[in-house]
Parts: C-alpha cells; structure tokens; sequence
C-alpha cells in the first residue's frame, strides 16, 4: 500500500510531522483549500521561516508521491496550550487570489471565449489557466466595477455548464459539466461494508418547484423567455402541487452541446439547478485510498446503496467535492460530496434513489 505521509514543500524546505489534517477538494469551486497542524519549536529557523506571517509563501502539498496541491500559506495560527505549542497553516491553491481580489483594468470583452477570458483576467495574478473543453464565442462578457474575478469568471462559465476549478499544479481549470458523467464508475459504497463508516442524506422540498418562469425586464415589463414544468413534483387531487419559482435574468443562454436556441434553456437550467441543491447526500469512508489503492479524488464516479439512508436503489453519485482528514482520535478518513451526476449535464435522473 503507498504512504500516505503527508508533505508540505515551502521552497526548498520539506515539512512532515502533520498531527492533524484537511485538504479539500472540488469540482465547483475555484481553489482546493488545506489546513494542517504541527508542533511548533520556536528555536527552529526553519519553522519560523517557513511559517512566518503575512509572507505569502508558496507551497506544494503532498500525500505519499502524489501532489495535491500548489498554492500559498495564507493563514498562521500559533497556539499555546497546557505548555503544548501547535501552529496550524491555512492556504489555498493559486487562483485562490481569484476569489479575493477585484478585476483591475479591462471589464468587458466581446467575442471571446471562455478559457481566453480566463487567459485575460488570471494574467495579473499569476495564474494559468487549462480548459479541458472551451466554450463558443461569446458576444460580450461585462464585469462590474469591484467584482472578484472569480465571480466574473463563474458569472460567465456556469450559464453555459462549465465550472471551475484547480490542478494540482495550481492552474485554474475550466471543465464541462456534461463530460463529467461519462467517467467510469471506481468503487461500490454499500452500508455495512468496508470502506463504508456513514451516510447523511437530505431532500429539501422547499428548494423545489413546480413551474420554473424565467423572464428579461425592459422598462419594467417581463418578456418570458422560458418556462418548464418540474414532472417528478407530486399531484394532489389531479393537480400538481403548485410552487411556481420566477426569476428575471439579463440574458437567456443557448445549451452549447445540443446547439438549441429555444429560449426554455434558462428555465431549463434553474429546474436542475434546484433538483440537484434539494438533494444532499455525504458519506464518509475509512482511509484517503479506494478498495483497489488509488487515492480517492473529485471526479469520480461511485456506486452507493445505503437503505438507512433511504437510498434504496443502488445507482451511480459523482464526487463532486471531498476532504481529506488526519486525526488523532479517528486517523485517516474521507468526506465525500456526491451528486447525481445527470444534474451535470442538465437532464433530470431518470432512476431516482429512494424510489
């Protein structure tokens, strides 16, 4: 089986020692975040140095021979207790400054694609930018004044089913939704089972609607651009249940993959967009390795069949975020994210789990 040691390298020195650990890791959001806790010497140099605050410095994260992560410290917490000196380190991949920092210079860019807007706007920062799949031309892409560029960037990606997230190298990476469920399944998750510790599974009915209206306002008059019905809501007494969601949007988008133009696409996205935010299903498992000794990663499609959790039918889930955590009481154990992976190419799943 490979080690597991976990190694953090701050230029040239190489850290290890971890007491306690979280690296997280995800598919929708722009950096992978870790927060590690060792204990601290002040009499060595090469802690101070390494960990000293507000430097900014530059990191690789690994477990065993694998990298994780390339970011920056960016938060030191020194503790004192019971005599027993810890500090903790807090950091994020590289186009975490994404998330921060504000757009300075240029807002609007007109005939351009995704990745290439994304090219434009990570430059000052220092980050480069990989698009597994890139989007058509758009006509104009326009940032507000203060607006983070990572909530530019995702303003402009996620109407078209792209996310946006990190390599382990630290580039920013543009991905599509819709590849995403074509991967292969990696492990089964059944409860009772090894690797298997638990599940929290929840269905929220107040994030779901029966009729999804979306609109464009001019001169304060809705134009409808796009309504659906949500087929899957109960029907009460022949008719069904009426929770009407409507929202006004600047533009209706056009489903890239199938080159439609109708204008229910809008409607379309935010009926999947709230069946996949009523479902939440968490699991936890034992270990940061899949039954077959590769390291658990987002991506990754599974199998789970958990009857407690009244998720009765066996069916494929998409990691689509994880934590890796070290502790002293529990060891080494993983929290998972899934989501029905059909949400990712904006189809509503036809298997339902707890039917």
């Amino acid at each position: 089986m490979p080690s597991d040691k976990i190694t953090l390298l701050v230029g040239s020195r190489e850290i290890t020692g971890w007491t306690g650990a979280s690296i997280e890791m995800a598919i929708d959001q722009v950096a992978d975040a870790f927060s590690l806790t060792v204990p601290f010497d002040p009499e060595r140099s090469d802690l101070r140095a390494a960990f000293r605050p507000f430097s900014y410095q530059t990191v690789k994260l690994y477990v065993g021979d694998d990298i994780l992560l390339t970011g920056r410290i960016e938060k030191v917490e020194p503790k004192i207790d019971a005599g027993e000196r810890t500090v903790t380190v807090q950091g994020r991949s590289l186009p975490g400054a994404l998330v921060d920092c504000a757009i300075r210079g240029p807002l609007e860019w007109s005939g351009m694609r995704i990745a290439d807007i994304a090219i434009n706007v990570c430059l000052p920062f220092g980050v480069s930018v990989r698009y597994d799949n890139n989007s058509k031309p758009i006509e104009l892409a326009r940032a507000g004044y203060g607006q983070t560029a990572a909530a530019f960037l995702m303003s402009v990606a996620s109407p078209r089913n792209f996310f946006l997230n990190s390599s382990y190298e630290g580039q920013l990476v543009i991905s599509s939704g819709s590849e995403l469920t074509k991967r292969a399944v990696v492990a089964a998750l059944v409860e009772g089972e090894h690797p298997l510790l638990g599940v929290a599974a929840s269905f929220d009915g107040t994030r779901r609607f029966s009729t999804y209206e979306v609109a464009t306002q001019f001169a304060g008059v809705a134009d409808i651009v796009g309504s659906v019905e949500d087929a899957t809501m109960p029907v009460f007494e022949k008719k069904r249940i009426y929770r009407p969601h409507l929202a006004s949007v600047p533009e209706a988008f056009v489903d890239e993959e199938t080159e439609t133009t109708e204008p229910a696409v809008t409607a379309r996205q935010s009926r999947i967009e709230a069946i996949a935010a009523s479902i939440s299903v968490a699991v936890s498992v034992s270990g940061w390795r899949r039954p077959d000794g590769k390291r658990w990663a987002e991506r990754q499609m599974v199998t789970l069949r958990a009857p407690g959790a009244m998720l009765y039918t066996e069916r494929k889930w998409l990691i689509a975020g994880l934590s890796l955590k070290l502790d002293a009481a529990t060891g080494e154990t993983c929290d998972m994210r899934l989501v029905l992976p059909e949400t990712y190419a904006w189809r509503v799943p036809e298997v339902l789990p707890w039917e």
